[in-house]
């Protein structure tokens, strides 16, 4: 019954793998290894697997007189499991339930399932129906099976057919196998055959992995070599990592690499370590030696830190400093910065420090603060910051706010005030964009207040556009205006451009560049019908830019065939330019027949000639011979050709 686990929630299995894992491990009888399955299909070996169907009747309990036998022994199982359930609170109640369920015999299963589904604590529900099934599947795999493929569809059927799948696969792998496989497609199928397999993998996993090999069209394939690699590594984790290392390339073979590193790492941390560090170098020897690090440094953090600073320069190393760091600051936060401190400068170096420090900050964030405050300047101390003031905001934004106040005047402070305003904005938005007005230093920081509204606009688009119309600074409404539009214009962007006008002639040019960016974004074609409506200028020609650039990502053909419709001006140069530059890489031909459309001299021939220069490089014959028929001017045929 210890696999019954597996079809117990997350929650009620912790609270049981103490005391399951292994209690019929001494009862299961010899023939539960099957390595006959290497040379021959599956059979089912005693009874044949029940059909399924939804017409069966479920099995009930036939009443009984008062004083009859059978009454009496109903009451018997029925105080046990009673009296079992009121020890929750002690440490014999595992013990006491798992004896009484175990001493069960046909008769008892059904009293015992009849009071179980009649349970109103789930997590008691769970777990008494799982055991009582996962008994059942001991002494006859037929009627459980039966029993839990007719319950309702739901939850509580996937769980009854987990549970009897890996009880019954522990007695009879090969019969518990063939009935999965006729399950109806669908999750309770594959975690049924997963069981099974795992099961089989406890005992043969060479046949486990075999088996899962002739099933190619299972889902979630990488679960299932999870769950027998698992198993492999808890009896023989040098045979495990052999044959995982002989998996074809790819994420199930990385998964199975990984699963051997820490699990082996649990049994023999140095094994593990040395046979991961001979593993190829490719990105399944770099996973492994982070799980066996981070699995290492559970136990010697110190030890764990020393082999990952050992490690050769890499995206390994960098990783590894990283998690060790992460999983030492757990414990003793102190000791793992003062080791991150001393590590050589690098990537690695500030990946550890970040770690460590918002590890920290979640257990003590005054202390946290601190200490980044009394760090000597420079990018270690930049970095810190950014970690601790993300930790402080999530748990306190008011103390958050005061502590980067505290900070003095660097690069590092601007981007943490951003940051912690920022989030303030998404609780508390009229406080946040307040507290930027008044200015910490005297002076409003114009960029901030606008992120800040945008953050708001982007949660109650009204208030924020009330907030910034009542503004009495016309600077302030400018410098906020142009980010609330831009958040109207991600759910509608003919909104955002009707309210364009109401902008100073300077913030409409931000505006409507950020309006047409969205709005090509969804739907290109109006953007650029809106844009071209637009009078000459510097607004318009950013707007045809900006529209040109998100168009071309996903349709370069029709953003030519509308840019082609553009009446000649400077914006369509402009915008032509951007499009040449565009299709330069895939179609240099058409590219500089766009360029050689522009109207302004000086841009043509820059653009022609960039272009050209990239086109002798991939092609030189055909650049030669358009460069020689073009209207370059000659100075720039002579460059261009003399570079050949």
């Amino acid at each position: 019954m210890k696999a019954v686990l597996l079809s117990i929630s997350p929650a009620v299995a912790a609270l049981f793998i103490g005391f399951l894992i292994g209690r019929h491990s001494a009862s299961i009888p010899s023939s539960t290894t099957i390595p006959s399955l290497r040379q021959k299909p599956i059979e089912t070996k005693s009874e044949p697997a029940p059909a399924i169907s939804n017409a069966e009747p479920v099995p009930t309990v036939t009443p009984h007189s008062e004083n009859s036998p059978e009454n009496s022994e109903k009451a018997d199982v029925i105080a046990g499991l009673k009296g079992a359930l009121a020890l929750s609170s002690s440490r014999h109640y595992y013990t006491a339930l798992s004896n009484l369920i175990d001493s069960l015999d046909p008769a008892g299963i059904s009293k015992a399932m009849t009071f179980a589904q009649g349970l109103t604590k789930p997590q008691d529900k769970a777990l008494v129906v799982s055991m009582v099934l996962g008994r059942w599947a001991e002494l006859n795999p037929a009627e459980a099976a039966a029993y839990a493929q007719n319950l309702p569809a739901g939850q509580d059927r996937n769980r009854a057919i987990s549970s009897v799948v890996s009880s019954w696969a522990e007695k009879d792998s090969a019969a518990a196998l063939a009935w999965s496989q006729q399950l109806p497609s669908g999750p309770t199928r594959d975690q049924a055959i997963q069981n099974a397999i795992g099961a089989i993998a406890a005992t043969d996993p060479h046949s486990a992995l075999a088996l899962l090999q002739a099933m190619p069209s299972l889902k979630n394939r990488q679960g299932y070599y999870s769950t027998i690699f698992s198993r492999w590594t808890s009896n023989d984790p040098a045979a495990a990592a052999e044959e995982a290392n002989r998996l074809p390339a790819g994420s199930q073979r990385e998964s199975a690499i990984s699963i051997v590193a820490s699990n082996w790492t649990a049994q023999d941390p140095d094994a593990a370590f040395t046979w991961a560090s001979s593993l190829p170098v490719t990105q399944a020897r770099n996973r492994a030696l982070q799980s066996v690090l981070t699995s290492w440094a559970n136990r010697d953090p110190e030890k764990a830190a020393s082999l990952a600073a050992s490690l050769p320069a890499g995206s390994a190393r960098e990783q590894s400093l990283g998690q060790v760091a992460q999983q030492w600051a757990q414990t003793d936060a102190k000791a793992a910065l003062e080791w991150t401190r001393n590590l050589p400068s690098s990537e690695g170096q500030l990946r550890a420090i970040s770690n460590v420090l918002q590890t920290w900050a979640q257990a003590e964030p005054a202390a946290a603060a601190d200490y980044v405050a009394s760090m000597p300047a420079g990018r270690l101390q930049e970095n810190a910051i950014n970690s601790v003031a993300w930790q402080l905001v999530n748990s306190d934004v008011q103390a958050a706010v005061g502590w980067v106040q505290k900070l003095p005047p660097s690069s590092a402070r601007a981007a943490a005030m951003n940051s912690v305003v920022s989030q303030w904005a998404e609780t508390d938005p009229r406080a946040a964009v307040e507290f930027v007005m008044k200015g910490s230093d005297g002076r409003t920081d114009t960029t901030l207040l606008g992120n800040v509204s945008a953050r708001w606009a982007r949660n109650d688009v009204q208030a924020a556009l009330t907030w910034a119309a009542s503004l009495s600074s016309s600077s302030f409404r400018d410098s906020v205006m142009p980010n609330i539009l831009s958040a109207v214009a991600e759910s509608d962007p003919a909104k955002a451009a009707g309210m364009v006008s109401q902008l100073s002639t300077g913030a409409q040019e931000n505006a409507i560049s950020s309006i047409a960016s969205q709005w090509a974004g969804n739907d290109p074609q109006a953007a650029g019908r809106w844009a071209t409506d637009l009078p000459e200028g510097k607004a318009r020609q950013r707007a045809l830019e900006n529209i040109v650039n998100r168009w071309t990502q996903t349709d370069i053909v029709g953003a030519g065939t509308w840019l082609s419709t553009v009446p000649q001006s400077d914006s369509r140069d402009a915008a032509v330019a951007d499009y040449a530059r565009a299709v330069s890489s895939t179609d240099p031909q058409s590219a500089v027949q766009w360029a050689d459309s522009i109207g302004n001299d000086g841009m043509r021939n820059g653009q022609i000639e960039s272009i050209a220069r990239s086109w002798l490089q991939s092609d030189a014959g055909a650049a030669t011979a358009w460069i020689t028929n073009s209207s370059l001017p000659r100075e720039i045929k002579g460059r261009l050709l003399g570079q050949k």
